[in-house]
């Protein structure tokens, strides 16, 4: 089942009131039933009951920049040029469950080819924190902002705050997940410089230049479908059934 997708405005009208500074990176929900923000730990959006879903994931802008309106604006994606400067969202197992493959994942799509296991990326010190995901198996999905900027506001609810910036959105389908695995963790970082490589093994690059803060990352969680759930229930009736007439 795809979700449906609705527009900046309705996603962020409850949210965003006054323009004040937004992060530099965010990622949320499309503003389906299906995503719920779950306050506390994790401080998160969440996902589940759907196997194919919507993510997205916006850009603070800089101020005077290729037409960014916004007075707060500090993130100078636009100083490496937005058509040669990369992003990266990061999935990553929940729980930690070794060294291995954990799932297999198509984001608009796409295939995930970059992986590794720790805290990514593992070719710099200056990773992303371990905020109770890392250690543990990941797969890296590279991609630009290069869409027309626009407003956007803050996806943490009770946070308010519009600005201008960039908005890129991940048709996301999950194929195939090992047993022991209960979610999939989502990150979003940036890099010094245009791009990163994955072959370059100098721990001291300090590469990571922006991370999405914490609360304002995002997980899809696997439970059972509806029909999964009925199923297991009749079979739980026939079971006692059985038991009845012996």
């Amino acid at each position: 089942m795809k979700l449906s997708k609705i527009t900046m405005a309705a996603l962020f009208s409850a949210y965003a009131a006054s323009a004040n500074a937004l992060p530099s990176l965010q990622l949320g929900g499309d503003g389906s039933d299906n995503w719920n923000y779950s306050g506390g730990t994790p401080d998160t959006w969440v996902v589940s009951g759907t196997s194919s879903f919507t993510l997205y994931s916006y850009a603070n802008c800089q101020s005077g920049v290729d037409g960014c309106t916004d007075p707060n604006g500090s993130f100078a994606w636009d100083s490496a040029g937005a058509t040669d400067r990369y992003a990266y969202l990061t999935v990553a197992t929940m729980p930690d469950i070794g060294n291995i493959d954990g799932f297999d994942i198509t984001i608009n799509g796409a295939t995930l080819v970059n992986s590794g296991y720790g805290n990514p990326p593992i070719q710099d010190t200056n990773s992303i924190s371990p905020h109770s995901i890392f250690d543990t198996y990941f797969e890296i999905y590279e991609f630009k902002f290069d869409g027309p900027i626009g407003t956007i506001g803050n996806t943490q609810p009770g946070d308010t705050g519009t600005g201008s910036g960039y908005t890129e959105f991940f048709d996301i389908a999950i194929n195939w997940l090992l047993e022991g695995v209960e979610g999939l963790h989502f990150d979003l970082f940036t890099v010094v410089g245009d791009r990163w490589d994955p072959t370059n093994t100098d721990q001291n690059k300090s590469l990571v230049s922006s991370v999405a803060p914490y609360s304002h990352d995002a997980e899809w969680v696997s439970v059972p479908e509806p029909g999964t759930l009925a199923l297991f229930g009749l079979g739980l009736v026939g079971l006692g059934l059985r038991k009845f007439r012996k």
